[in-house]
């Protein structure tokens, strides 16, 4: 136990290297990475479920049936429309 406090005390001792204070952008820049990524992924899931669930209810929920008509119909003054009548 005396060798590791020995070896402790005298790495307190030493200088720290010029290398060590550049670290800190590094890991803070990897950090912020992480977030972003995490925070993209729960964005993702989140619109993943919801689609889902829009789907499933869209699928199961009962709907008018389907009508063939033209979006915004036929004028009464059309020639087919005059035909058809």
């Amino acid at each position: 136990m005396a060798d590791i406090d020995r070896l402790l005390g005298a790495l307190a001792e030493r200088e720290m290297p010029k290398s060590l204070s550049t670290i800190d952008d590094g890991v803070m820049r990897g950090l912020a990475e992480r977030r972003e990524s995490a925070t993209a992924r729960r964005g993702m899931m989140m619109a993943v479920a919801i689609a889902a669930v829009v789907g499933i209810v869209g699928a199961v929920a009962p709907a008018a049936p389907a009508q063939a008509e033209p979006l915004f119909g036929v004028p009464a003054g059309a020639p087919s429309h005059l035909l058809a009548d």
